[in-house]
């Protein structure tokens, strides 16, 4: 395991918090920083911080652990929400689905969490005796942050660090440390009190997002960053678009609203997070495009695991210039209005489940700026297709001119010929859906020129009505396209299936048919 840099002992009065690279970690160093700064006065201290981490100076003052004791209690708001009792309809506290502290039997109905440090009677005995751990000198060496110290507050459990199991197959202990998981089966009590704080500090913070589905499991989105300073800078700017009495999302529909965004997953509620962020704040000093997201089960067995996501900068520059330049909204206008359409006429003419998977998908796709994936959800498919309105229709054409085409260096006029192509593609697939799989299909330029020459004989059955709508000619402006662009056959590919994809939604449904 790799040791953090220590930023050195203790002086009388100091107390120092490392940087650690462990996201968990250092979004609670961040939040601990938070509520000392905003209180600072109160508790009688002085802060710095750096690249290095968090000092507290002053930390020897007689009032210091009794009124952090008092900022706790209020922070304890964070981890609850407020629901009627179905029985008695009576408001009642709930812990967040998603938190993994342990609570007792509830008390006129308060959550009573075994944590000490978030009981109202003993947060500040819990505090005090913290503080004065930290302050002891010591030779045992913390599994985590590889600092030094006594001896624990408590042993390394999942409410204070959630990459912990008492499963024997997952081999106990796991820790995330500079972008990998290592294991340990025996350092239970090698935990050191600044780790157990900032760790158990990171349920209460404002600042994570998070949705959970119920019966599922919830993901908890945990910015990655080189320094505090930079962290808190972008926390602290986010904070506002985030509703904390949020049970199943804390997304805010726009600021200070108490409606929260239902998205349908994990990368959609990322994508939102970033539209709702470029949108609301504006000429953001920081911000991330490392994103360390934990998913926690509701189940009784708690095997927590993470993805760790690297956005590439090009992607999240395109949801910062559609957002600021007063564009449609990627999510909330575009893929959020996406639908599978059921062909069978009996029942909901949309299947939602299939609907939030492909919602899902094309916001996957995006993020990680897989177009080929992308285009596989527009594909039409057993049962049904999908399809949007007008105008959703009209925003989608803008995405996909900003984020492919621009970056392809052709001429816009050509965009129009793979368009009128794709609706070629379309009406030779109404009662045929092989075409356009054959076209989505295709491994090279040899298979690409085959499927054009299937199109160009299918033409000649249209009848008059098919014939009129479309443009024959096209087909020879788009071999023309590709001889000149042949390195990026891949990608004229991927956008006719995308245009074929669309123009055959349109004319399943019977709107906005259009002479091509």
């Amino acid at each position: 395991m790799k040791n953090s840099v220590a930023v050195g002992e203790e002086d009388d009065g100091v107390i120092k918090f490392s940087f650690n690279n462990d996201p968990w970690l250092d979004n609670g160093l961040e939040y601990f920083y938070k509520i000392l700064n905003e209180n600072k006065d109160d508790l009688g201290i002085d802060l710095t911080i750096g690249n290095y981490g968090l000092k507290i100076l002053n930390a020897g003052n007689d009032r210091f652990p009794d009124q952090l004791g008092n900022v706790i209690k209020n922070i304890r708001q964070n981890l609850v929400v407020w629901s009627k009792d179905k029985k008695t309809g009576e408001e009642k506290e709930i812990k967040k689905d998603f938190i993994l502290i342990q609570e007792g039997k509830k008390v006129e109905g308060i959550v009573a969490f075994k944590e000490e440090i978030y009981s109202k009677d003993k947060a500040s005995r819990a505090i005090s005796n913290i503080m004065d751990l930290i302050q002891s000198e010591g030779s045992d060496t913390c599994i985590l942050c590889g600092e030094s110290f006594s001896r624990p507050y408590k042993k390394l459990q999942q409410a204070s660090y959630p990459f912990v199991t008492k499963i024997k197959s997952l081999s106990g202990v796991r820790s995330y440390k500079d972008g990998e998981l290592y294991s340990f089966k025996e350092y239970f009590s090698n935990f050191c009190p600044k780790c157990y704080l900032i760790g158990i500090l990171v349920w209460a913070d404002n600042g994570l997002v998070y949705r959970t589905f119920p019966r599922g499991k919830t993901f908890v989105f945990l910015p990655r960053m080189n320094s505090i300073k930079e962290l808190t800078i972008f926390k602290e700017s986010y904070r506002e678009i985030l509703y904390p009495s949020g049970r199943y999302s804390n997304l805010r529909v726009e600021r200070g609203s108490n409606k929260v965004e239902n998205t349908p997953g994990e990368y959609s509620t990322l994508l939102c997070f970033y539209e709702r962020f470029f949108l609301e704040v504006e000429d953001p000093v920081a911000y991330a495009t490392q994103w360390f997201v934990v998913h926690i089960p509701l189940g009784t067995m708690k095997n927590v695991k993470y993805d760790d996501l690297s956005l590439k900068g090009n992607i999240v520059h395109i949801i910062r210039e559609i957002s600021t330049d007063k564009g449609p909204s990627i999510y909330a206008e575009i893929i959020k209005e996406i639908y599978f359409f059921n062909d069978n006429s009996k029942g909901s003419p949309v299947n939602w489940e299939i609907t939030r998977t492909i919602q899902e998908k094309l916001s996957e796709s995006f993020l990680k700026d897989d177009f080929r994936h992308f285009t596989k959800q527009l594909l039409p498919r057993k049962g049904g297709h999908v399809g949007f309105s007008k105008k959703t229709r009209e925003y989608f054409e803008t995405l996909i001119y900003i984020w492919r085409w621009k970056r392809m260096g052709i001429p816009k006029e050509n965009l129009d010929t793979i368009k009128s192509v794709g609706n070629i593609i379309a009406v030779a697939s109404k009662n045929n859906l092989s075409l356009l799989y054959k076209l989505d299909k295709t491994r090279n330029l040899g298979e690409f020129w085959s499927v054009l020459r299937e199109v160009s004989r299918k033409i000649v059955g249209f009848n008059n009505k098919e014939q009129a709508r479309i443009k024959p000619t096209a087909l020879d402006g788009l071999i023309q396209l590709v001889k000149t662009y042949e390195e990026q056959w891949k990608e004229i590919r991927d956008l006719l299936v995308v245009y074929s994809s669309m123009y055959y939604s349109i004319k399943s449904r019977k709107e906005g048919e259009t002479n091509e």
